[in-house]
């Protein structure tokens, strides 16, 4: 399951929380089920690790496609340079020839690997920000999530103490009444 699909269901626990007696927006949720879940985004992490690998594996090999592509155009400037050296009478032109072809070759093949490194690297580096984004995106959400949930409950055990202090007040109360009725009759 992917980490975006987990964090939708760390919002639908949200929208199907009860709302609390209190109001003020603050909701009761399931902890255990969105523990559950934070639990599989820590589990999913890695693979956005491993994507960032594949692509950096696949970087290098663009990168060796892009040299064999640069070698071949040297050997075929090469060979066509000496088939022009062959072939002419004027010996000096098939040279000038020959170099100029050498020179357009190199400077195709160095563009060539310049454009496939700068592409890897982009893509690479998109990676990384993606899933270092997605990483503290992700732990942001669950870091409110929790801390939404603490103050729910720490609001709820307040209001609860509050509560069980008046009636025992009333109680108290409540006893004193019965004791001065009794003792007045």
């Amino acid at each position: 399951m992917s980490v975006e699909d987990l964090l939708n269901q760390i919002e639908d626990l949200l929208e199907e929380g009860k709302g609390s007696l209190l109001g003020g927006g603050k909701i009761k949720v399931d902890a255990d089920a969105i523990r559950s879940i934070i639990s599989e985004i820590r589990i999913s992490m890695p693979d956005e690790v491993i994507q960032a690998r594949k692509i950096a594996a696949e970087r290098k090999v663009i990168l060796s496609q892009a040299s064999d592509a640069a070698e071949l155009k040297l050997k075929q400037a090469d060979i066509q340079a000496k088939k022009l050296v062959e072939e002419h009478e004027i010996t000096k032109n098939a040279e000038v020839n020959a170099q100029e072809i050498i020179n357009e070759a190199k400077r195709q093949a160095s563009e060539l690997v310049e454009k496939a490194k700068a592409n890897s690297n982009e893509i690479v580096s998109n990676a990384q920000k993606w899933a270092a984004e997605l990483r503290n995106n992700a732990s942001n959400f669950v870091e409110t999530i929790m801390n939404e949930s603490d103050q729910i409950l720490s609001q709820s055990i307040d209001d609860f103490s509050k509560s069980l202090n008046k009636v025992r007040i009333a109680s108290q109360q409540l006893k004193t009444a019965t004791a001065k009725k009794t003792g007045a009759n």
